[in-house]
């Protein structure tokens, strides 16, 4: 196949006048354009184009292209060339030929280029890559209407070419570099003055920013240091609000703590009036709150304008507080969101002003202060509480193993293991009837040692041995200041007993005013403290006693009917010991078994009379006046035989029993104080109680009581 060359032409001729073309220090387009006119005739083509590699060397684009039909493969066509077939033909500078395009393409159907050529009708293709001193430029494509066309004759031929017109690439590329170069220096020349203008301006900037930083910083630390001297959540908003409304006039700052176990939020706020004024945030949900969205996405919420929008439920409380605008920021400390801070303001267009990136840089610290304020709340509240439970579980630790009480296989007390079998496993309210002395108290352990609440206290309160004053704060707690001699915050008997269970003994002496407070946790589960405005939630399993007849204290307005049905839920009845007396020689050797080890005596066996007078006795006192009675006789036998002294049997219970000219003032003024508390239902002070009928004040009835050991054997519920 010969080159088509004239014979007044020669091949170095043609090629020399190429070289002197594009040495000519032209365009790419020119370039390109004198290359085409003068290739016709060297070699075969219905098309030539040129792609050049970008500044990485991973892309391939078309810069320039020539045909002579409609153009498929158009100029800013871009490809990878990793992957691709030129890949290996830029890396090793191999020319590639193609005489069969439809079948090259049936082979490599991805080809896009190829199958776009294909499109515009060629039928063969030539490319060569295009190097400048070794370094990959790009690739020239020759494509004909023809199968069959190239050769390697062409190939080679042309390869020389290709290196020429990669160098006169390279050479266009540093020209137009350097002409750009130019181009901005001459401008940059023309605008001198303007520059060095420009270049003070930034250094006056500068300047200005670094003496922004200082002053920042200082103001940081100082914050810093004040926020961080308190451990009081309060102080510490109190502190940084001071400082933040002299930086920048806000007239209100609040701190918002979540509780995410109850997902809720609550907290404080402190407005710039003419005095400064504290505000209660109470505990609201936390859902489509605005506090919850700055919590989610971790940035201020920025609210300029409450006139106009208002979508949560914190924008529409404060456009109703009259202030106008409100940025809300989060506190993130060790990588939790351990509040929200918030500024309002009454003016519209102040927000605008205020220096968003100091209050961010402040929240960082704002929430150092914060979480260790928090962390030494909570450790505060758990030494309270611990301080508190310690209490309950030393006298825990004296009566856990005295189960006295629930000895004796009779039918009644199989009917009473039964019934606490039943509802231990339930969190049902359980009210425990009977007499005094019959055990009720352990029968409220029974049942919260079966429970699922076992792990956890049992708090035991005697209802009728708290002052009316004093009863709600004893159940419910007090806020610092509650009341007078209120000094520190107080942990309510039903706090003490969260997640497990609280024993409510003599539960027809708590007031009418206490009794509703009691009425709302059976039915909401909630507390508040004495002086506080926060609700508390309660996980705590009510067991409540009585001695008395409460339907009939319902009947005579004593006590709420509706509480009445809600401590009724299941009522378990506890029989006297006169009504089960077959378990009284069960219940004499358990007695004597602990009062053996507790005093080292040994006892083989009780007088046949001691027996039959403790069997025919009543009983007023039930078992624990049976445990009394069996303690006193264990003090003075001095042998191995147990008897007891009829005349220490109460005349209530039996026939025995001493002439009244034989008793000594003692007795006499014992006997009157036990009548007097029998006869007021075991009620002590008060309208209708024993000091009363007896003409004595409370407290020395009390002591007289305490002399007699009355107070243990009529006042402690079992």
């Amino acid at each position: 196949m010969t080159l088509g060359l004239t014979e007044n032409t020669s091949y170095e001729d043609l090629m020399a006048e190429l070289l002197e073309q594009i040495n000519l220090g032209r365009t790419f387009e020119a370039l390109f354009n004198s290359i085409y006119d003068r290739l016709q005739g060297i070699v075969p083509f219905n098309r030539i184009a040129v792609a050049l590699l970008d500044e990485t060397g991973d892309r391939l684009s078309l810069v320039s292209c020539r045909s002579d039909g409609p153009v498929a493969l158009k100029v800013g066509y871009a490809a990878p060339v990793e992957g691709s077939t030129l890949h290996d033909l830029l890396l090793t500078g191999t020319p590639r030929i193609i005489n069969d395009l439809p079948d090259y393409l049936a082979k490599k159907q991805e080809s896009v280029s190829t199958m776009l050529i294909v499109k515009e009708g060629m039928r063969s293709n030539l490319t060569l890559p295009l190097l400048a001193d070794g370094k990959r430029v790009g690739v020239v494509f020759f494509s004909s209407r023809e199968t069959g066309v190239y050769n390697e004759h062409h190939a080679h031929l042309l390869k020389r070419l290709a290196g020429h017109i990669a160098i006169s690439v390279e050479k266009a590329r540093l020209i137009e570099a350097l002409q750009e170069r130019n181009k901005e220096l001459l401008g940059a020349n023309e605008l001198k003055d303007q520059f060095l203008e420009k270049l003070r301006q930034e250094v006056q900037r500068q300047t200005q920013e670094v003496k922004v930083s200082e002053e920042r910083y200082r103001l940081l630390v100082s914050l810093g240091q004040t926020t961080n001297s308190s451990l009081e959540l309060r102080q510490v908003l109190h502190c940084a609000a001071e400082g933040i409304h002299k930086l920048i006039g806000c007239e209100r700052v609040s701190l918002i703590l979540l509780d995410a176990e109850h997902n809720s939020r609550g907290g404080f706020a402190l407005e710039f009036t003419e005095t400064l004024q504290w505000t209660e945030i109470p505990t609201q949900p936390l859902t489509d709150s605005a506090a919850q969205w700055v919590m989610q996405h971790r940035k201020p919420r920025i609210a300029l304008r409450l006139d106009q929008a208002r979508p949560f439920a914190e924008d529409r409380h404060l456009f109703d507080l009259g202030f106008r605008a409100y940025v809300y920021l989060p506190l993130v400390c060790r990588n939790e969101c351990v509040g929200v801070w918030g500024l309002a303001t009454r003016q519209q267009d102040r927000l605008s002003l205020w220096d968003m990136r100091l209050l961010e840089e402040f929240s960082n610290v704002l929430a150092t202060s914060v979480d260790n304020a928090s962390a030494y709340t909570k450790i505060a509240q758990l030494k309270v509480q611990l301080e508190q439970e310690n209490v309950y579980l030393r006298d825990e630790i004296k009566t856990e193993h005295n189960f006295a009480n629930l000895i004796g296989d009779s039918r009644s007390m199989r009917e009473v293991r039964k019934a606490i079998e039943q509802v231990a496993t339930t969190d049902s309210t359980v009210l425990l009837l009977g007499e005094t002395g019959t055990g009720k108290e352990l029968i409220a352990r029974a049942i919260h040692d079966l429970s699922h609440r076992r792990d956890h206290l049992l708090v035991k309160v005697n209802c009728a041995a708290l002052a009316p004053g004093v009863i709600t704060s004893e159940l419910f707690g007090h806020e610092q200041g509650a009341f007078t001699g209120a000094t520190k915050q107080r942990l309510g008997r039903f706090e003490v007993a969260q997640r497990g269970s609280i024993f409510l003994d003599e539960i027809a002496e708590i007031p009418p005013e206490t009794q509703v407070l009691l009425l709302r946790v059976l039915q909401e589960r909630m507390i508040e403290r004495v002086g506080g405005t926060e609700a508390i939630d309660i996980d705590v399993r009510v067991i409540a006693a009585t001695n008395r007849d409460l339907k009939a204290a319902v009947d005579r307005g004593h006590f709420r009917d509706v509480l009445f049905y809600r401590l009724n839920v299941f009522p378990i009845q506890v029989p006297p010991l006169r009504e089960r007396r077959e378990d009284i020689p069960d219940l004499m050797n358990h007695f004597i078994r602990v009062f053996e080890r507790r005093m080292n005596k040994h006892i083989t066996r009780v007088n046949r009379r001691t027996m039959k007078l403790l069997m025919n006795y009543d009983w007023p006192g039930n078992v624990r006046e049976l445990e009394h009675i069996l303690e006193r006789a264990m003090i003075v036998t001095s042998g191995d035989t147990l008897e007891i002294d009829a005349t220490w049997l109460s005349p209530r219970g039996a026939s025995v029993a001493k002439p009244e000219g034989e008793l000594t003032m003692a007795e006499i003024e014992r006997r009157a104080v036990l009548d007097a508390v029998e006869r007021c239902g075991g009620k002590i002070y008060g309208s209708g109680g024993a000091a009363e009928a007896l003409g004595l004040k409370p407290s020395t009835l009390y002591g007289k009581m305490r002399k007699h050991r009355i107070r243990t054997e009529k006042r402690r519920i079992g």
